[in-house]
């Protein structure tokens, strides 16, 4: 019987893990989850089932999975790569309106702003 491991995965989240359990041979079913989009419907979440009998098998993978999903991840410049930003001090006005609802951040390597 087909039990759900992992639910409310993004399309780039269920790629990985997906290839990851495949590379471990074994067999997962995905499907579409969550909340219909706009407009075509279809969920905009993905979710992963697999055989009962190969979820004991995946348990490592799973747990890896979950507890990488889960870490806060580093924010990085987009232009050069560096991880060497910090929150920006002073922002013009017109930048805060554009990055309402984002915190702007300055790359201490080249300088750019952007948000995150």
């Amino acid at each position: 019987m087909l039990v759900p491991v992992a639910a409310y995965l993004t399309y780039a989240e269920t790629v990985t893990l997906y290839h990851e359990l495949l590379a471990a041979d074994i067999v997962t079913l995905v499907k579409a989850h969550g909340p219909p989009s706009l407009p075509y419907g279809e969920g905009m979440y993905y979710q992963l089932f697999m055989e009962e009998e190969l979820v004991e098998t995946a348990l490592p993978l799973l747990t890896e999975f979950e507890q990488a999903r889960a870490t806060p991840q580093l924010p990085r410049c987009p232009h050069c790569g560096s991880f060497a930003v910090a929150p920006a001090g002073r922002v013009a006005w017109w930048r805060r309106l554009l990055y309402a609802g984002t915190t702007p951040y300055q790359c201490a390597t080249c300088q750019r702003l952007f948000a995150a």
